[in-house]
């Protein structure tokens, strides 16, 4: 299977950055010169500026609207990299990462997704993007709340990675997105690696491009993984693999219509009554029924490692979360902004135009007694002749 790494904006192409790291094909588009620059892995000619024109490589300050038309005007410039990247070899996924709350990515990535569609319309385009944290404020919130809205209309999949879920109280920030973009990178990269390797049952590209092929929903990424001689129950390591302490999302996994296990691990540890009694569970739990598995013994391993994917989920806490709080502001701006308007027409009206006010030729005022106002005219005057003596 093929895939290439899309990342755009500074949370999108910090983790496509990861992603090159362990080898995989990796695309960095920004609107800030600075943060291509920090990147690391990958290299000067896979990245991008757009927008330049519009904010002299510094970035889009969060905003939406400025990186939706950044990547508009380089649409074309991106396009032809991308398509130099592909050649002549089909691409399975194109993986677009970004962060939903930003600027550059929550702009851009509907654009990049929808050109993609259209050029590429037998590969698939899945949308991972990192939910904003609550401390980060009602900014993100909205901008990821209608980012969630247009790639629903636009991608195959969304992977939303709710980073409320992923850090750790006792982080500072820059230590909590390291964190999370190091976890993102770590699940969804052992997912790939292990599509098209041979093994006792085998997952191939075609079963995980079905599974996300999802209409525009909502997907999860789940992941287990323990010591083999610590593992107790190898069916209960895969059940927690898809249980709320394993998600990366908020979700209610009853309403996913279809689902992904990987496991990989030491052969005598890959039971097959533990594996089956799991994969049951989940095949009975799960409103689509169909659970796509493969096992992967390996003698050189000593730890247990389960991958899960589920799709086609509608319902999810975390997403639903974010359109409420979006919606409730947006109602309660627009009612603000709407009665600052109107008080500001009740203050204003009756007020004359100068038209009414001055008398023809500009030089006196209508319907004001004299001696009200200084006398303009002689102050000038006096000043000429003070200045002339």
């Amino acid at each position: 299977m093929r895939a290439l790494i899309i990342g755009v904006g500074q949370c999108g192409t910090k983790i496509a950055d990861l992603f090159a790291l362990v080898d995989f094909e990796a695309l960095a588009i920004n609107t800030s010169r600075g943060d291509l620059e920090y990147l690391k892995h990958v290299s000067q000619e896979r990245r991008i500026l757009i927008g330049e024109s519009l904010t002299g490589g510094k970035g889009v300050n969060a905003n939406p609207i400025l990186g939706r038309e950044a990547m508009k005007r380089d649409l074309p410039l991106v396009m032809r990299k991308i398509g130099s990247i592909i050649g002549y070899e089909d691409i399975d996924i194109f993986f677009l990462t970004f962060g939903f709350g930003g600027g550059t990515g929550a702009g851009g990535t509907p654009v990049l997704a929808e050109a993609l569609k259209e050029e590429y319309p037998d590969s698939l385009v899945v949308a991972i993007g990192a939910l904003p944290l609550k401390e980060e404020g009602i900014r993100p919130t909205i901008n990821a709340a209608i980012t969630i809205d247009k790639l629903s209309k636009i991608a195959d999949s969304i992977i939303a990675i709710d980073n409320n879920k992923l850090k750790e109280g006792g982080d500072d920030i820059s230590k909590a997105y390291e964190r999370i973009n190091y976890t993102i990178v770590e699940r969804i990269a052992s997912l790939l690696a292990l599509v098209d390797v041979p093994g006792e049952q085998t997952l191939d590209a075609s079963d995980l491009k079905f599974v996300l092929k999802a209409f525009g929903s909502f997907a999860t990424v789940g992941y287990a993984k323990a010591d083999a001689g610590k593992v107790k129950s190898l069916s209960r390591l895969i059940i927690k693999s898809f249980e709320s302490e394993g998600l990366y999302l908020e979700a209610n996994i009853e309403s996913a219509l279809y689902g992904l296990v990987a496991i990989h691990g030491p052969p005598e540890m890959l039971k097959a009554a533990d594996i089956f009694e799991a994969l049951n569970y989940l095949t009975n739990k799960i409103r689509g029924k169909q659970i796509f598995r493969g096992f992967y013994p390996d003698p050189r391993e000593r730890e247990v490692e389960v991958v899960t994917l589920l799709s086609g989920i509608y319902e999810s806490k975390s997403i639903e979360d974010i359109i409420i709080t979006a919606k409730q502001y947006a109602q309660s701006f627009m009612e603000a902004k709407e009665e600052a308007e109107n008080k500001k027409k009740e203050l204003l009206s009756g007020l004359p135009d100068f038209d009414d006010v001055y008398a023809k030729g500009g030089s006196e005022l209508k319907g004001i007694p004299d001696g009200e106002y200084p006398d303009i005219e002689g102050i000038s005057k006096r000043l000429r002749r003070e200045r002339d003596d």
